[in-house]
């Protein structure tokens, strides 16, 4: 297990956030409050229009869910490797998301 603060998460290095990931248990819920304001974050700072944030588990690595609206969706659909501070970003639309 490794612990570090938020803090130390955004200050470090893409070699130290990806080593600091693999070494996370996900299933008990490691490093779950640095991906949460991390995603938190990507929302605020994110240039397309993002509807709503949150976290997936996804065989055992934490990434952001963001949910935009249509248009961005048809832009973002086929992008692959989209990370933002350590954390691999899968994007949804708003459109499939109420259906």
């Amino acid at each position: 297990m490794s612990s570090i603060s938020v803090d130390e998460w955004m200050n470090s290095s893409d070699e130290e956030r990806i080593r600091i990931h693999k070494s996370w248990n996900i299933s008990q819920g490691e490093g779950k409050e640095i991906v949460s304001t991390v995603a938190n974050l990507f929302s605020k700072e994110c240039v397309y229009n993002i509807s709503e944030v949150g976290i997936l588990n996804h065989e055992g690595e934490w990434f952001i869910d963001a949910c935009v609206v249509a248009d961005d969706y048809d832009s973002l659909k086929d992008r692959k490797n989209f990370e933002f501070l350590g954390f691999k970003i899968k994007f949804s639309s708003m459109e499939n998301q109420s259906a």
